[in-house]
């Protein structure tokens, strides 16, 4: 589907507003709960889901070609991350594996389309080389954390800005509350199966706040050194800008003259390693004078936002329960391989803790917990 500058204008605001609600690629999933019983219902909000990431997608590189400003490369790179975390690897949260090597000719595309705009980019990754390998795991050490303190000023996605609605906040107190009452029990607890017992109870609330006040995120790209850019070669520059001025249907024999021109000097033995490099990226400009340039990327590097309120949770909860999944996915993101391994070995635990009880009692266990379905 082919979209025109009058129905993009016309239809931006209305997906930003849908959107800003919507989960991006790292934004963390509710906790798994009992199964939906519509069915239909889901594969409507999937459905309604793909439409808009299709379109935010397409807007994105729409508004791309008519301007490289890093804020249209970073809304790019989340559609992309969106669609590649949802559709090329949907089952991994319930699976906690996914080996990588895509077969799926879209998610091969949108992979290589990601790592063009966002070289190194964890998600693009991943989805190639699988969430256990080397090559994902060290991607993810270079993601930054961005705490966000909403203010009607911040130049950030809507939904953050906003922050949490006071109904949240206070089912969020109410929770912290019921805390406050189990910590005060298990100081006077005297045994360790009531510590246990109370242990698990403050996981379950800590999952609940967690789902709360983390519950809005977002990724994007931002300079990784402010004010620092890597400068382009004038000779490339100037030659974007008269290829560009030339209306496409006419610009191929001035393409293939200028590329002629930058082979000949590519190709000759006395050309040096250095000059050989800026040719390189003068004859990608001439092949496609719209794309971007790496001097136009190399500065931008992926970010995850949260709230300043998850910020706060993720901490406490680390301290208290910092094996409960929760706290690596809501703070890393649960796509990462970090939330993964947490998921594996939480759901380890619960199995042990299962079995043991078990053996025990030699009764059948009884129902897990919300939490422990990970």
């Amino acid at each position: 589907m082919k979209l025109s500058p009058h129905l993009i204008a016309t239809t931006i605001a209305a997906v930003y507003a849908l959107s800003a609600s919507a989960q991006t690629p790292s934004t963390p999933l509710p906790t798994p709960g009992p199964k939906p019983t519509h069915s239909s219902r889901q594969v409507e909000n999937i459905s309604r889901a793909v439409g808009i990431n299709e379109l935010k997608i397409e807007m994105a590189e729409t508004r791309l070609k008519l301007s490289a400003d890093p804020k249209i490369v970073s809304d790019l790179a989340s559609a992309l991350e969106e669609y590649l975390t949802t559709t090329c690897m949907p089952k991994l949260l319930q699976t906690l594996s996914y080996a990588g090597n895509p077969s799926d000719p879209i998610c091969i595309e949108r992979t290589r389309r990601l790592l063009q705009i966002n070289p190194g980019n964890p998600v693009a990754v991943c989805v190639q080389e699988g969430i256990a390998s080397k090559p994902c795991i060290d991607a993810y050490q270079n993601q930054k954390i961005v705490v966000v303190y909403p203010s009607p000023g911040d130049h950030i996605d809507p939904a953050l800005r906003v922050g949490l609605s006071a109904a949240t906040l206070d089912r969020i107190a109410k929770v912290e509350g019921s805390l406050a009452e189990i910590n005060t029990k298990y100081q006077r607890a005297e045994t360790p199966d009531e510590k246990r017992a109370l242990l698990n109870d403050a996981s379950t609330l800590y999952d609940q706040i967690l789902n709360m006040s983390c519950k809005v995120s977002a990724v994007g790209l931002v300079p990784e050194s402010a004010g620092v850019e890597s400068a382009e070669p004038a000779e490339i520059t100037q030659t974007r800008e008269r290829l560009l001025q030339i209306p496409p249907a006419i610009r191929g024999d001035y393409q293939r003259e200028a590329a002629a021109k930058a082979q000949k000097e590519f190709d000759d033995p006395k050309t040096t390693p250095e000059r050989a490099s800026q040719l390189k990226d003068l004859l990608a400009v001439i092949k496609d004078p719209s794309g971007l340039s790496p001097h136009q990327t190399a500065n931008l590097k992926r970010a995850r936002y949260i709230l300043s309120k998850c910020s706060e949770s993720v901490a406490l909860a680390a301290k208290v329960v910092p094996d409960l999944p929760s706290v690596t996915c809501f703070h890393q993101g649960w796509y990462t391989p970090q939330c993964i391994y947490a998921l594996k070995k939480w759901r380890i635990q619960k199995q042990q803790e299962t079995n043991k009880g078990n053996t025990a009692s030699g009764s059948p266990a009884s129902k897990p917990s919300m939490i422990s379905t990970f």
